[in-house]
């Protein structure tokens, strides 16, 4: 084989499985997280406590208040005080689970979630709450209110899960998985095969591929902490963090075992030679 050639295949192929070495690396911890709903409700939980959730609460309770009679003004207030209560806390952290458990239901029939079951433990200090604001809503009034909510749909009748080992991103993220897979097997085999020195090139592509996944783990350390430095500065932020903090340390396994790799190759290497074939 011409030098020229040769030059170019080893070049293109160890680019190709270079490429191949990041696809797999972010699909296969893209697919770890997704899969993993425990895991992604509890990064998601911070979320409980940002505008967009506890914002639609208050309103909801707001308007609820109002159609009762009660002045706009003061059932603002109210709603917005109600916020405060552990119960309310808790119950909008387990609607953020509810809907993860919701959205990864393998089920063809209508995934829902159910509102008035989760927030009913809310209504003794919900009650109380608008009492000392001295908003007239008694408990039976707004254990009705909260009996009257409709359940939230998550996904229709017919649709597959959003999350969870049976949806279609896990199942497209564990095509890309495998693609990259047998493109580094092949691309690997190429650069092999076209090199002068058969485990020096092992050797090589362990190594290249133990950076590879090694760096993938600590840039999503490094985004987690970039993302929240301080833990806790904002909802969005911390659940983004948790999400890239999260499964970190699949690529660092991987990292790790591909170094082994490479050490045991330079170990053969040495105690053959300077060459082997």
């Amino acid at each position: 084989m011409k030098p020229g050639l040769v030059r170019f295949l080893s070049s293109l192929s160890a680019w190709a499985f270079g490429l191949a070495t990041t696809v797999l690396l972010l699909s296969f911890w893209g697919r770890a997280v997704v899969i993993d709903t425990d895991e992604l409700s509890d990064n998601l939980l911070p979320l409980s406590e940002s505008e967009e959730v506890t914002g639609r609460f208050s309103d909801w309770m707001t308007d609820q208040l109002v159609e009762s009679g009660v002045p706009r003004p003061a059932a603002d207030d109210a709603a917005t005080l109600s916020l405060f209560t552990p119960e309310v806390k808790d119950a909008l952290a387990n609607l953020v689970g509810a809907v993860v458990d919701a959205a990864s239901d393998p089920g063809p029939e209508e995934s829902v979630v159910d509102m008035a079951s989760i927030f009913a433990p809310t209504v003794p200090a919900v009650s109380a709450s608008l009492a000392s604001q001295g908003v007239p809503a008694s408990e039976a009034q707004v254990g009705a209110i909260v009996a009257g909510l409709d359940p939230l749909v998550i996904r229709e009748e017919g649709e597959g899960p959003i999350v969870g080992p049976g949806s279609p991103v896990a199942g497209r993220l564990g095509v890309a998985s495998l693609l990259a897979l047998i493109a580094q097997v092949v691309f690997g085999v190429v650069y092999v095969l076209v090199a002068a020195s058969r485990v020096r090139a092992m050797r090589t592509l362990l190594t290249r591929f133990a950076v590879g996944a090694l760096t993938f783990a600590l840039l999503l350390k490094l985004g987690s902490w970039v993302l929240d430095p301080g833990g806790g500065r904002a909802p969005l932020s911390e659940s983004l963090a948790q999400l890239a903090d999260s499964k970190w340390l699949i690529p660092a396994s991987i990292g790790v075992v591909a170094a082994f790799g490479a050490f045991f190759f330079w170990l053969v290497r040495t105690s053959n030679g300077p060459s082997p074939e």
